[in-house]
């Protein structure tokens, strides 16, 4: 199953983009970082695969600048 992630550079920064996503009405939830997309420890946001290309642009539009990730 296929899964979509938004990493920032920052666990501030996740938080912050958990907030931005929970008024906005955008189904998300703080994750740790898969082992497959970097070994480094941290959280990111794994957000719905369908919609995942939009959050990532309404989260830059509100200067929360995300990577756009994904596993099988």
């Amino acid at each position: 199953m296929k899964r979509s992630f938004l990493l920032l550079p920052s666990m501030r920064l996740a938080i912050k983009a958990e907030a931005f996503c929970r008024v906005n009405n955008i189904a998300c939830e703080v994750v740790p970082v898969p082992r497959q997309i970097s070994s480094e420890c941290g959280m990111c946001l794994e957000v719905d695969n369908g919609a995942a290309e939009q959050v990532q642009r309404q989260l830059e539009q509100a200067g929360l600048a995300a990577t756009l990730a994904s596993t099988e």
